[in-house]
């Protein structure tokens, strides 16, 4: 388009599947280059204003962000692992009329904990700007009060600069059990409540161990694990395993299958588990079922399963596009709260798995619902709410009438997870920083 938004018309369309982002100028203004992406793959490509063919610059679906020096470098940043907030940046040489690269692409930077976006080229090439963004989180514990409906300003559970995530907790309801890449690996850890320090419940280098729960029985502890690749990215399957409380080695339980083209996060953020991938709750009620789901394209399939024996047996499936989806199940394992984010509306359905009938209900005067919790009585809901200024923490009726706990400005917030004995509420926190740096004469 013109100037003052004249002669607006479309250059091009993206294929079912694929959008568009990130457009940049060529330094002589007769081409663009974008990025175009789907939810396995990032590319970054350059079209003539005029049409012509697409030429492929740089495909690599850790990708960030990029610009277009007035050399004809692209300039690109590039996550070192997907599974850590770790980014550098590289350049790659082209023709500018062309686009053509030219060579292989080379690393400029050597740097570690945090990612860049926002990158943009003075007119002499000589210098980049970007903004460094870096994100923590924590496990936070609030005492609840008021069966409840009030609860005390949250205190820091886990005290280092690493990811640190709520699982579950231990039958006695004085120790949570978490997942941490601490030892830069995800592993498993508990922490009593009143410790400063963790105790490691399994470790290594060779898996990433997410979501730990406490068995039904109380005697097990399961995690779910992948197998780190040699290219970095996590594997769309992995195992169930389980460890004794007592300590001991890890058993196999069986394995579990994601789907790949459903992982893609909406937002951007680091999540406690990555949306589209397997996943799966304890009851705190003994000798009920842990409920597993996973996902197959556009479905979410639950089953039951015996952490003992590793029999699984599907209780129902929902239509629904995991990317945007969460759950959590009843301390009885009789029900499971589902929900989806949503710029609109805030609908919760509740499915009881004896019989499959449906309850839903909007949460009321609240959208953009993004993680949910069964209170440990099974009569309420805890729901996160996320907000680009911060989220908040809500207690749910089942009628929908919520009730706002706690708003942390400026900090995500995710995964509620209430103690056994109701008294307590463990939820993850992340804080986000970001600032604007330079580099020069590269």
């Amino acid at each position: 388009m013109g100037t003052n938004a004249e002669d607006a018309h479309r250059l091009w369309a993206a294929e079912k599947g694929y959008g568009f982002g990130r457009v940049v100028w060529s330094p002589d203004g007769r081409r663009l280059a974008y990025f175009k992406v789907n939810r396995d793959e990032v590319t970054i490509e350059s079209r003539d204003l005029k049409g012509g063919q697409t030429t492929v610059i740089v495909s690599d679906p850790r990708l960030k962000d990029f610009c277009w020096a007035p050399d004809g470098r692209i300039i690109f940043s590039r996550l070192e692992n997907p599974r850590e907030a770790t980014a550098n940046i590289w350049e790659i040489r082209t023709d500018p009329s062309t686009a053509h690269a030219s060579g292989e692409p080379r690393r400029l930077t050597e740097w570690a904990g945090f990612t860049m976006f926002d990158l943009s080229a003075s007119a002499d090439g000589k210098r980049v700007a970007f903004v460094r963004k870096s994100d923590q989180s924590d496990v936070y514990l609030g005492q609840l009060e008021a069966n409840g409906s009030r609860m005390s300003s949250p205190l820091r559970l886990t005290l280092d600069d690493r990811m640190d995530w709520p699982g579950g907790w231990l039958r006695d309801s004085k120790a949570v059990l978490f997942f941490s890449d601490r030892n830069g690996t995800f592993d498993i850890f508990k922490q009593r409540i009143k410790d400063r320090r963790a105790e490691e419940v399994i470790a290594g280098p060779a898996e990433e161990k997410r979501n730990p729960q406490l068995s039904p029985d109380s005697n097990w502890i399961l995690y779910l694990a992948w197998l780190k690749g040699g290219s970095g990215l996590l594997p769309h399957s992995g195992r169930l395993m389980r460890v004794p409380v007592s300590g001991g080695p890890p058993e196999f339980v069986f394995d579990v299958k994601g789907y790949p083209g459903s992982a893609q996060v909406p937002r951007e953020r680091w999540l406690p588990t990555a949306r589209g991938y397997p996943d799966f709750r304890c009851p705190i009620a003994r000798g009920a079922p842990c409920i597993l789901s996973e996902t197959s394209r556009e479905r979410i399939v639950f089953s039951a399963f015996d952490p003992l024996e590793g029999k699984k047996t599907e209780v129902t499936r929902l239509d629904a596009n995991a990317g945007d989806t969460f759950w959590d199940l009843s301390p009885d394992s009789s029900r499971i709260a589902f929900g989806k984010f949503d710029d609109h509306n805030g609908k919760i359905r509740v499915v009881d798995l004896a019989d499959e009938t449906t309850h839903e209900f909007l949460v009321k005067g609240w959208t953009h619902l993004d993680s949910v919790g069964w209170a440990a009585d099974g009569k309420s809901l805890f729901v996160i709410n996320w907000a680009s200024e911060g989220g908040a923490v809500l207690r749910v009726a089942l009628s929908g009438e919520a009730q706002l706990l706690r708003r942390e400005v400026g900090m995500e917030v995710e995964r509620p997870v209430p103690s056994p004995d109701g008294h307590y509420l463990a939820y993850g926190e992340v804080t986000t920083a970001g600032n604007a740096w330079m580099i020069e004469n590269f």
